[in-house]
C-alpha cells in the first residue's frame, strides 16, 4: 500500500471510528515512539490542540504525518518530531487526529497525560542534549547494524571443536 493510500485510509476510518490504532514507520518521533516496534491510538480532532500534543496530519503530497505540536497559531500549528530540529507550518485544515496514546511493550502510555508533556516540554527545553542523543541514536543505529552484522559473519565465530 502506497503513502497516499494509507493517509486517505487513516482519514476514512477516524472520520468513520473516531479512533484508530496502528505502527507507525519512521525515526522522527524516536524517543517517543520507535520505528515499526509500537502501536499508537489516534482519536479525531476534535478541539484545538495545545502545546505539546501530538497531532496526525496529512501533508500537500499525500502522507501522513505524526508530530508533535510546539506552538499554536492564528493559521494552525508549528510542529516539530521529536528526533528533527527543522519546524513545520501546519494548517488547522489538514490536521485530522491526536495521538492519545501508545504502547511501549504491553504497557499503555497515555500520551495527553500532564506528566507525558512534561517529559516532551523537558525533551525540546535542552537543545543540546536532544541534537546529542538523536546523533547517538542515528550513529549507532547506522554503524551498530553493520557491525552486528560482521559479527555474525562465519569469520568472526567461533570454531567448535569436533
Amino acid at each position: 500500500m502506497d503513502e497516499k493510500t494509507f493517509a486517505e485510509n487513516l482519514r476514512n476510518e477516524l472520520f468513520k471510528h473516531g479512533r484508530v490504532s496502528f505502527v507507525p514507520a519512521g525515526n522522527s518521533m524516536w524517543p517517543t515512539v520507535k520505528n515499526k516496534r509500537q502501536s499508537v491510538v489516534i482519536g479525531k480532532k476534535t478541539e484545538r490542540l495545545t502545546p505539546y500534543d501530538v497531532a496526525l496530519y496529512i501533508r500537500s503530497d499525500g502522507k501522513a504525518i505524526l508530530h508533535r505540536v510546539l506552538a499554536v497559531t492564528d493559521f494552525g500549528y508549528i510542529t516539530c518530531g521529536d528526533s528533527l530540529f527543522t519546524e513545520e507550518r501546519v494548517e488547522e485544515s489538514s490536521v485530522i487526529g491526536v495521538l492519545e496514546g501508545f504502547y511501549r511493550g504491553k504497557k499503555y502510555i497515555d500520551a495527553r497525560s500532564e506528566k507525558e508533556k512534561k517529559k516532551s516540554e523537558k525533551w525540546f527545553s535542552k537543545k543540546g542534549k536532544r541534537k546529542f542523543l538523536t546523533g547517538c541514536f542515528f550513529f549507532f543505529g547506522k554503524w551498530g547494524t553493520r557491525i552486528k552484522k560482521l559479527f555474525t559473519l562465519r569469520y568472526f565465530r567461533r570454531k567448535k571443536d569436533v
